[in-house]
């Protein structure tokens, strides 16, 4: 096997060991620290570089490629919203989200080297659960976001249809496919940690949060009733980081104005 043909292969494997690598530091470390930031960005950056680099050789990979990330990273946004409802003033919400990542990673992981069907009524059920979960949270005011309870031992089932997800949207059996989901991951966690940080710093977090379960439930519901799954275009992956880019804004310049 020649050089060139081992490179997908060796991405892979690095890919593999900085999730991982990257998991069980957050399973040791204390939260939030200030490298999460720094390690999320770092994600998004690697994922750019590469697509940039790929582009010089093939650019229809380097589309691929770009096309596949994008639409992993949007759902990996939609587990880390899911994930913060879930897991909010848990005590164990450490060891929890860690492990509910690890599980989409593995889901992605399998999926992705092996390829997926069509995953059309799980995206309906699943739609429908998110949008009773947005009643439940709305219903809490603006009172911050409440404690799940018994809802929290959704999380680990949530994060395994995201995996698959991610991967029907993006299309399995491709080492591209592989990687661009495995970048989509890394920082998870600590992006997870953040917005529970912010969470805790705005009182009205409930609505906000509320508003992107709709929107995720919404498009999980069209998306199983249409037939096709979650397979997302690169107009949803737009919508889908902007409706969580206005969130999070928002949320900002409220915990800002609070502390004033």
């Amino acid at each position: 096997m020649s050089v060139p043909a081992l490179l997908p292969f060796a991405a892979v494997a690095v890919l593999l060991a900085a999730v991982a690598t990257d998991l069980l530091t957050c399973a040791r470390g204390r939260a939030p620290t200030r490298h999460d930031l720094p390690v999320a960005a770092a994600g998004i950056a690697v994922a750019l570089l590469a697509a940039g680099g790929l582009s010089i050789g093939s650019p229809v990979v380097a589309a691929e490629f770009l096309a596949a990330w994008g639409s992993a990273f949007a759902v990996t946004v939609d587990l880390v919203v899911v994930l913060v409802v879930l897991t909010h003033q848990l005590p164990a919400a450490k060891g929890l989200v860690v492990l509910a990542v690890g599980a989409s990673a593995l889901t992605r992981i399998v999926l992705a080297a092996t390829g997926v069907a069509g995953v059309a009524w799980i995206s309906a059920l699943f739609g429908l659960l998110v949008l009773l979960a947005a009643w439940w949270l709305f219903r809490a005011g603006e009172s911050g976001l409440p404690h799940a309870g018994a809802l929290s031992l959704g999380a680990i089932p949530a994060a395994v249809a995201f995996g698959a997800f991610a991967v029907s949207a993006t299309g399995g059996g491709s080492v591209v496919v592989l990687c661009a989901n495995l970048l989509a991951l890394l920082g998870a966690v600590r992006l997870v940690r953040l917005a529970a940080r912010l969470c805790a710093r705005t009182t009205d977090a409930s609505v906000g949060f509320s508003a992107l379960l709709v929107f995720l439930g919404v498009k999980s519901l069209l998306s199983g009733l249409s037939g096709h799954g979650p397979a997302d275009d690169a107009g949803v992956t737009v919508l889908s980081l902007g409706m969580a880019l206005l969130v999070a804004a928002l949320m900002v310049i409220t915990a800002v104005r609070a502390e004033r």
